[in-house]
């Protein structure tokens, strides 16, 4: 396979709040150079299809053990690998040769600061050394959610204690030297939106020293409460923070705290420093670990889509093309962070999304709320998301007639931007995630994006079944909404270069870019263990889950947790990449060749 090296993008001159992306070429590099692989060796499944099967992992490196939220079954499952073979996984689709055993979360827990909580379902994990953090939910999600904390044993695990943080907690992670506990709680709205608590961040201090303390099996002390950061601060910058980049979108009376929704955060290797994405806001939130406060939010602005082909359309066939006016909003889930020549740098798994609140209430009740009823989806109390013929567009030069409804009509994009005057007539096109992934330095500035490059990749190597969904093989239906949605992301370190390894939700399948010159990555490889001549269907929106055809013939579906394994503390003595696929449920672990 040939590698493509990605031209230079400069754009330090340029502010925050008219960042565009420059246009890329794709030039081939030296044939010396030779490309990075993934082999599947082995593939745990779990049981369990649809959204949270197989989410986030963590690794335990003393004792080989893979640790992976299982949120359709309220619990973690432990799979060992210190066994793993070398050769090639038989039968990749069905296959697997990998046994688990279940940690059962409990129904409710002791917080020092909340009292008892009634826990809902675990949405992260971190792992450092032999402490392992679980952030789970409250049962009623907009309430204060905490975080378990467990000791590692080769085939047990010892609870230690539970610290209340915020609201519907997302993501957890340690800092590098393991003395903090990071949260972002992204205090999501009720479907009805009468609740919506502020999105915050948690930190839990970790100390280092011995404990004396009776019946303490871990050679730490947690605090029992977390700092709690707070964007309140923020309520009153609304109008600069819009002119940065940021996206707000909300019922009126919102504060921009409440507005604000912390999804993923990556520390910088020396602990100083961590950066947090605010997906739905299009924007990063800086946050000064020593002093513990929230230094700034940093807008990420829009990429111009007429620099770059992009395919608008589920109803017109395959048919990538440029888009004058059409604008994209880099939102991004994972962030992984890196540093060359004591510099850091941001990578950035552009995904997407929108805000979108719909309930259940019969069009009486619905309209009464002042909600608007819809006879299909049910009552919507809040949508920023309309297909752009639903769109008032000022000038025929936009779209030209929306080049027919099957076209550029069908392309979903945000009410909230576009409309430069407020004329109800939109002057341009905002639509959900770049279809990228990104390089950012520490102040929030674009160094690289990887323009249309993967959306590109999968038309030239799989035709009419690219941007595929995750949850059956339907070519081209995922191209009126964000493509194949980058969304898992991690860095790993092969003899001093620096990879990134980047999943494709919809898509399904890991893309290898070399990133150790941030301003020029690499293209190295593309793996994706399904099988896209199947038949099926795995519909979660159902209770219980409807499934259809060769659900368990098709392979991974869905990448949402990434783990690089280095040479060093790999069983085989060989780097490794572990991947759990939230919608197959399935755990697969590739040998980096």
């Amino acid at each position: 396979m040939k590698k493509v090296v990605f031209s230079l993008c400069v754009l330090s001159s340029l502010l925050i709040s008219s960042l565009v992306a420059c246009k890329t070429t794709a030039p081939t590099s030296p044939a010396a150079e030779s490309s990075l692989k993934l082999e599947l060796v082995a593939r745990h499944v779990s049981g369990q299809y649809g959204e949270g099967a197989a989410e986030i992992l963590g690794y335990d490196a003393k004792h080989h053990n893979l640790y992976v939220v299982n949120g359709a079954a309220k619990a973690i499952d432990i799979i060992p690998i210190s066994s793993l073979p070398d050769e090639v996984l038989p039968l990749p689709f069905s296959g697997q040769n990998l046994t688990s055993q279940r940690l059962n979360l409990p129904s409710s827990i002791d917080t020092h600061e909340q009292g008892r909580l009634t826990i809902g379902s675990p949405s992260s994990l971190s792992i450092h050394d032999e402490l392992m953090a679980v952030a789970v939910t409250h049962s009623d999600e907009q309430q204060v959610g905490a975080v378990l904390f467990y000791q590692l044993h080769s085939n047990h695990t010892t609870f230690i204690k539970a610290v209340s943080v915020g609201s519907l907690p997302d993501m957890v992670t340690f800092t590098h030297d393991g003395t903090l506990a990071l949260v972002a709680n992204e205090g999501e709205p009720s479907h009805d939106y009468r609740n919506d608590p502020e999105g915050s961040i948690s930190i839990i201090e970790i100390s280092t020293e011995m404990s004396t303390k009776i019946g303490t099996e871990i050679g730490t002390e947690i605090a029992n409460t977390a700092t709690h950061l707070s964007f309140a601060q923020f309520n009153n910058q609304r109008a600069e923070l819009e002119q940065s980049g940021v996206k707000f979108a909300s019922p009126e009376g919102t504060s921009v705290a409440q507005d604000l929704e912390p999804e993923y955060i990556t520390v910088s290797v020396n602990n100083d420093k961590a950066f947090v994405s605010l997906q739905e806001n299009n924007a990063i939130a800086i946050i000064d670990l020593a002093s513990k406060r929230i230094d700034a939010i940093k807008g990420l602005g829009y990429k111009d889509w007429s620099q770059y082909k992009i395919d608008v359309s589920n109803k017109d066939g395959v048919n990538a093309a440029y888009y004058e006016n059409l604008y994209g909003l880099y939102q991004p889930d994972s962030l992984a962070s890196y540093q060359v020549d004591g510099k850091t740098y941001i990578l950035s798994a552009n995904e997407g999304d929108a805000r979108e609140y719909i309930y259940s209430a019969t069009k009486a009740e619905c309209l009464a709320a002042g909600h608007k009823y819809d006879d299909e989806d049910g009552c919507i109390s809040y949508s920023e998301e309309y297909r752009v013929k639903k769109l008032s567009i000022k000038s025929p030069s936009v779209i030209d007639s929306y080049y027919k409804k099957d076209g550029i009509g069908r392309l979903k994009v945000t009410n909230v931007l576009g409309d430069d005057n407020n004329d109800g007539m939109y002057d341009k096109l905002y639509s959900y995630g770049a279809r990228s992934f990104s390089i950012w330095d520490e102040e929030g500035h674009l160094v690289f994006d990887s323009g249309d490059y993967i959306e590109q990749y999968l038309l030239k190597h799989y035709g009419e079944d690219f941007n595929n969904n995750e949850s059956e093989n339907q070519g081209d239906s995922r191209s009126d909404d964000k493509g194949a949605e980058p969304e898992a992301l991690i860095t790993g370190v092969i003899e001093g270069r620096t990879y990134a390894f980047l999943g494709l939700e919809r898509q399904g399948g890991i893309m290898i870019f070399d990133v150790s010159d941030p301003r020029q990555p690499v293209f190295q490889s593309y793996t994706n263990n399904r099988d896209f001549s199947q038949e099926f269907e795995i519909d979660d929106d159902t209770d219980p889950v409807t499934l259809k055809g060769a659900y368990d013939q098709v392979g991974d579906l869905a990448p949402e947790g990434l783990v690089f394994i280095s040479a060093a503390d790999s069983p085989t003595g060989k780097p490794l990449l572990a991947v759990a696929n939230e919608v197959s449920g399935s755990v697969s672990i590739y040998s980096i060749q």
